[in-house]
């Protein structure tokens, strides 16, 4: 596991337990840092995204922790083997994490001394933020024990165990998940499965590999097999889980109408609606 050093800003690797670390959530936005652009300082210096990483350092030197995890930096996404490791461990580096920032980059900053119904407006609204609709950070919100919300200037909106009502309103997840009273196997496939619905990546493999640290499965990258992968994983879920409720979503009236032979699995997790 690479972490970033917050106090030198050169990064580390550790092959066994690492040290506490921070570890960032967010939304992927132009001018990324790549873990190639990072070795630059010129490079990185001039990238629009090592503001972030930056006061991620910031933030996690504040609460005396020494290093820090950003997955756009931490990772080599020209390594098959490294991309497929981290994405396999995702859930367990956030879920070991001191703490995790869910920095919601499109939500405005406070008036330096905001009175307190600006701050219960700021908090109620936080929940329309683009980090919300995004498969990758259902997993970011749900793993770690200590989440902390900051709007694009770094003040911080509240926590996940304080604000579990409002991100339980916001995401469909069960409070008792949020606020840590309760485990996922306490929760069926697929209520699990209905947490993705109309979550969005980048890649449509994403879906289905974001959503492996949740049922607590591992599973091969094949980057261009397409839908394939949300099949590949429900069947590993079965190789794992004798749940019923897998098998208990409904299609869309769309895919109904199409005459078509449908197969035990469903094809995405909107097909899961029906269990929010």
């Amino acid at each position: 596991m690479r972490l970033i050093n917050t106090r030198t800003l050169k990064m580390q690797e550790f092959i066994s337990r690492p040290p506490p670390y921070a570890i960032l959530s967010h939304t992927w936005g132009k001018g990324e840092v790549s873990i190639q652009d990072f070795h630059s300082l010129p490079l990185r210096e001039k990238k629009q995204g090592f503001s972030k990483i930056k006061a991620t350092c910031q933030q996690a030197r504040n609460q005396g922790l020494d290093y820090a995890w950003v997955d756009t930096c931490c990772i080599d996404k020209t390594s098959s083997s490294d991309l497929g490791e981290a994405i396999n461990s995702m859930f367990k580096w956030y879920r070991d994490s001191a703490v995790c920032y869910a920095f919601l980059e499109d939500i405005p900053s406070e008036d330096s001394t905001p009175d307190e119904t600006t701050r219960n407006t700021t908090t109620l609204g936080f929940g329309h933020s683009r980090w919300f609709t995004r498969g990758w950070t259902l997993q970011e919100l749900i793993a770690p024990s200590r989440v902390e919300f900051y709007n694009r200037s770094w003040q911080q909106i509240g926590g996940k165990k304080e604000l579990a009502t409002s991100l339980a309103t916001a995401t469909g997840i069960d409070a008792f998940i949020l606020d840590g009273t309760g485990d996922l196997g306490q929760v069926s496939v697929g209520r699990r499965m209905s947490w993705a619905v109309d979550r969005e990546t980048a890649r449509e493999e994403d879906i289905a590999y974001s959503l492996l640290g949740i049922f607590n499965v591992n599973m091969a990258l094949i980057y261009g097999e397409g839908a394939r992968a949300f099949l590949r994983l429900q069947e590993k879920i079965l190789q794992h889980s004798d749940d019923h409720t897998i098998f208990a979503w409904r299609g869309s009236p769309l895919s109904v109408n199409r005459e078509e032979a449908r197969g035990l699995f469903a094809t995405s997790p909107n097909e899961f609606r029906n269990f929010l």
